[in-house]
């Protein structure tokens, strides 16, 4: 009897924790003129991505969202695995992975989706780094902008201060993983 109340505890405790634990799976789509998807909004530019904090196989969640920009790809690599660990933060304190993974374009049009805030461009892959709103983002697609037959990974301390970004800190410098 006491396992069971102590297990019903636990899970009770479980339902009611209000962390809020996500990855971040990127997205680098690459086209034929030697240009990059981008997307801008309110913070500035970014990759697309989509924010997972539900169960969604990696697969799913890549057609998701390039079926949601009106984009058919192919080729998708996985060619980042970074953690992110966040300093001010009171509903996070667990780790948090950032997933970036590269594809080819192969059909479709931008949907700039209308009242999200949100716009889509293909950028030169050599301007897209510097128009990078967050120093921490330079730093992990860099290499993979370099060379996309390798996996990078890296450790990177993430500060808010008064729910705004503040800085960000490399723990463990950006190194290959995997590939050739």
């Amino acid at each position: 009897m006491f396992v069971i109340n102590e297990c019903r505890a636990q899970n009770s405790q479980a339902q009611t924790k209000t962390n809020d634990n996500y990855t971040v799976q990127y997205l680098i789509v690459f086209n034929n003129k030697n240009e990059i998807l981008m997307m801008k909004n309110g913070l500035g530019w970014h990759t697309p991505a989509i924010r997972s904090d539900k169960p969604q196989a990696i697969r799913e969640a890549m057609d998701s969202l390039s079926h949601t920009l009106g984009l058919r790809i192919s080729n998708i690599k996985l060619s980042g695995v970074y953690t992110h660990k966040f300093r001010g933060v009171p509903d996070h304190p667990e780790v948090s992975f950032r997933t970036y993974y590269t594809a080819l374009y192969q059909a479709g049009s931008i949907n700039q989706l209308p009242g999200k805030g949100v716009e889509y461009y293909w950028i030169q892959t050599d301007k897209a780094l510097p128009l990078l709103h967050f120093e921490f983002m330079k730093q992990q697609i860099r290499p993979i902008l370099r060379d996309r037959e390798k996996v990078w990974g890296g450790t990177f301390l993430i500060t808010w201060e008064k729910n705004q970004f503040k800085n960000s800190e490399i723990i463990e410098n950006v190194y290959q993983l995997g590939g050739s």
